[in-house]
């Protein structure tokens, strides 16, 4: 295994362990952004304003799978850390089976549901044609969705970062060849995008099963017998990050329906230009988080825990420097960067490079509140992460949405981010603190 699992951490091979992860989050982002490229500059602003709307629908699924990834890795991490290499292995199998499965039951009630969804925001003409189109490839996509984020999680638990980067480089080469071929050659608009996006997840699902089938894996396929109660330890030690995903997607229906009364499509299309590149920057926090949860587990399983101490120390370093680049990065830069998505001479863009300005306060807290969360989950401490996770990502997020906009307007909608960052930051310092004592770090 790595040498960060045999308590030689370094700063170097520490960097080299976290470093796939954040540039993995980092291209999952970008060819996000490309895909919303395609789609606002070859197909228009309604198809890009259905994207945002549909978005809450892959949020869901991202969601789930999400959830038993991060939840029963961090538990096989644990094994690991305790030697009990066969029981790990059984784990990584019964979650991986437990997950094509569920997939497969989403992808069904998603077909029946689709429909009502779309019914709710109100749309018609176009953008509502948009959002049947691209919604349901997205739902017929959901089996690979969980197939390649179960797999994602349990390489970086077996000790190679690097290929979950190799996984989803290809990936989104795949997406963006096709996003190519598909909407500009062929001309087959935002069918087009869905195909390709899916297309992407599909190449990582299946280089992801050729790794643990022939890539010389620690963890391996083997036979099982169903645990219902380790699946349910996984579910609610994972919750956190259902909580995150679905919670965003429950605040983006609300946030939608409330820019689509003040700003009609143009804030609808504005809305979705700004979220496309405060994910890209977010995910910088994202995959540290990935890359560095893992170690936590195993290190906290073998009892090492001055290791876990000297990793908290150099996550602390990377997450309050990069908190200000990234702030400034995204004040400086948000004219230029909005203009890739939207016409500068368009109502849409006015409103964009405003409200992103306003959207960046938070990013000097969002990564403290996203470590702290991924902290408690990798330590098996769902209930704590919950809290966090449900505190920044939907019930601040809630208070926001409903009182800033009397005060503020439009921009009470741009300020609801801010708002539940930093009210979230003050619950996150009290829990480092509290639970210090136990963890030991």
């Amino acid at each position: 295994m790595n040498d960060c699992y045999k308590n030689h951490i370094t700063v170097k091979n520490f960097i080299y362990f976290v470093t796939p992860s954040v540039a993995m989050m980092l291209v999952i982002a970008l060819y996000s952004i490309i895909d919303g490229i395609f789609v606002a500059n070859w197909i228009g602003p309604d198809a890009l304003a259905a994207v945002g709307l549909m978005y809450p629908i892959s949020g869901v699924m991202f969601g789930f799978s999400i959830m038993m990834a991060t939840g029963a890795s961090a538990l096989a991490a644990i094994k690991l850390g305790e030697k009990k290499f066969e029981e790990a292995c059984e784990k990584f199998t019964m979650i991986t089976v437990a997950g094509a499965v569920i997939g497969v039951v989403f992808t069904i009630g998603g077909i029946v549901l689709l429909n009502d969804f779309v019914r709710v925001f109100g749309v018609t003409g176009r953008i509502h044609d948009y959002c049947i189109a691209y919604g349901m490839i997205m739902v017929l996509g959901t089996p690979f969705i969980f197939i390649s984020t179960i797999f994602e999680y349990f390489i970086r638990v077996d000790g190679k970062p690097g290929f979950t980067l190799v996984l989803y480089i290809t990936g989104g080469v795949v997406n963006i060849i096709l996003d190519y071929i598909l909407i500009v050659v062929f001309e087959t608009g935002i069918i087009g995008a869905g195909i390709a996006t899916v297309a992407g997840l599909a190449v990582a699902a299946i280089l992801g099963g050729w790794y643990f089938l022939y890539g010389r894996p620690v963890l391996k396929f083997m036979a099982f017998k169903f645990d219902g109660r380790f699946i349910m330890r996984s579910l609610v030690n994972g919750f956190p990050e259902m909580a995150t995903e679905s919670s965003a997607s429950v605040t983006a229906i609300m946030i939608n329906m409330i820019m689509l009364k003040l700003a009609g499509g143009d804030g609808v299309a504005a809305l979705s230009a700004v979220m496309y590149i405060h994910y890209f920057m977010v995910s910088v926090y994202l995959g540290y988080i990935l890359g560095v949860s893992p170690l936590i587990s195993y290190h906290y399983g073998a009892k090492e825990y001055h290791v876990n101490k000297k990793i908290i120390r150099y996550s602390r370093t990377f997450i309050l420097t990069t908190s200000v680049l990234v702030f400034l990065i995204a004040e400086l830069m948000a004219p230029v960067v909005i203009q890739i998505f939207l016409d500068p001479t368009s109502n849409a863009y006015i409103v964009a490079v405003k409200g992103f300005r306003i959207v960046a306060c938070c990013f000097p807290f969002i990564g403290i509140n996203v470590f702290v969360s991924g902290l408690f989950t990798a330590y098996a401490n769902g209930n704590i992460s919950t809290i966090v996770a449900l505190s920044r990502g939907l019930a601040f997020v809630v208070v926001g949405t409903a009182v800033l906009p009397i005060f503020f307007d439009i921009n009470g909608i741009w300020m609801t981010m801010p708002f539940a960052e930093s009210m979230t930051l003050f619950l996150s310092v009290y829990i480092i603190r509290r639970y210090r004592e136990k963890y030991q770090y």
